[in-house]
């Protein structure tokens, strides 16, 4: 459950007390935005009249082929995509070291790039973003290479940036930064999961807090908002880290216990169930939060099974290792100013990443079992 109080003493300036009406805000909201105390963590309000049904989600389109005789447009899984000023939709592919591109309808228009580390070249491409001019930035996650290509498709300019092997980038404003998560051996920034980076120069290095989170590298859930706030979470944990650019902390927002049990390395059990965790966030244009997690159905246990795996041991896991049957996705709307639960809601798509403006994604096979990558939208009805 969502908290009702702070976890720290907060200053009087600052309400302690809210309660939700409807969709709406709090009746006396407390006033995050000038917040002083940077080593606070605060809980997410909730209320009895919490919106349950203001979250709307839409299916928009499917990407990827579905003929009998699959081509260039088969689609493996990926989570690294965005979209183009003409509604295309620029998806990584990793297993092929190529960027694959569908129109707004679905239809697969082409590929760029090769397996390779040179120019046009890509071990594990994530594109990131569209710039104001309509080109689209591809970064190798890989090869710590960044990519811009053309509305037209053609090649614009290659660079490299500093570090490589990173689990996640994303940029920061149209400068040309980047946040990367990632682990470094670099002198120093071991215990650092979150590096500010400009080309091959690291500018910040950061987010681990003493007391909260474990030392060493580990990855993390990324959103970055107005004035270049960064908001960052472990996935298995709904601790919110914010963050200013330079890397200092601002506070962190405490949800509800995802997991009863800390994270180890035993099976899956009907005492050590299928961790719930974290998948996405996104800051959209009236401050708000996005948070995508997931949440065990109450009747998990009555699909999952004791199978023997080929190597003898026996296994607890899903009957036809069908993950729907055992969880559904939690989306909820967080009022940055006040740190509040505005609406939240279930749903069966196992959503798993934002690649555009309140556009979530999921993997499902096909009746054909292809792999499809089904984008959805996101939005917010104060009316529901």
């Amino acid at each position: 459950m969502f908290g009702k109080s702070t976890t720290v003493p907060l200053p009087l300036a600052v309400a302690l007390t809210g309660s939700l009406s409807g969709c709406g805000a709090p009746d006396a909201p407390r006033d995050l935005t000038t917040f002083q105390d940077s080593t606070a963590t605060v809980d997410i309000l909730e209320s009895s009249t919490l919106c349950s049904n203001c979250i709307t989600i839409e299916r928009v389109v499917a990407l990827g082929d579905t003929t009998d005789t699959p081509g260039q447009g088969y689609i493996n899984w990926s989570r690294y995509a965005t979209v183009d000023d003409s509604g295309n939709y620029w998806v990584g592919q990793q297993q092929e070291g190529v960027v694959k591109i569908w129109d707004a309808q679905g239809r697969f228009l082409r590929q760029i790039g090769q397996r390779g580390d040179g120019p046009m070249e890509f071990q594990r491409p994530a594109p990131v973003r569209t710039d104001s001019e309509g080109r689209v930035h591809v970064f190798d996650l890989d090869t710590g290479r960044e990519t811009v290509w053309n509305a037209d498709f053609s090649f614009e300019s290659s660079r490299s940036v500093y570090p490589r092997g990173g689990h996640l980038a994303v940029p920061l404003g149209a400068e040309g930064r980047y946040l990367l998560n990632m682990g470094t051996s670099r002198a120093g920034l071991a215990d650092t999961p979150l590096h500010i980076v400009d080309g091959t120069d690291v500018l910040h290095s950061f987010g681990r807090m003493a007391g909260l989170d474990a030392t060493g590298y580990a990855p993390r859930v990324l959103a970055v908002g107005r004035q270049q706030r960064i908001y960052s979470a472990r996935t298995d944990e709904y601790l919110i880290q914010i963050w200013s650019e330079s890397g200092r902390r601002i506070l962190g927002l405490r949800g509800p216990r995802l997991n009863e049990r800390e994270p180890s390395r035993e099976p899956w059990s009907p005492d050590n169930p299928p961790r719930q965790q974290m998948y996405a966030m996104q800051v959209d244009d009236q401050q708000r939060l996005w948070v995508v997690s997931s949440a065990r159905k109450d009747d998990w246990q009555d699909h999952m099974e004791y199978r023997r795996m080929p190597n003898g041991r026996v296994a607890y896991g899903p009957v036809d290792d069908d993950m729907k049957a055992v969880f559904e996705m939690r989306i909820d709307l967080i009022d940055l100013a006040t740190g509040s639960l505005i609406a939240t809601r279930r749903h069966d798509a196992l959503l798993e990443a934002f690649v555009g403006d309140g556009l979530v994604v999921e993997t499902v096979e096909n009746e054909r079992a292809y792999p499809q990558m089904v984008v959805w939208r996101l939005g917010f009805d104060s009316k529901g």
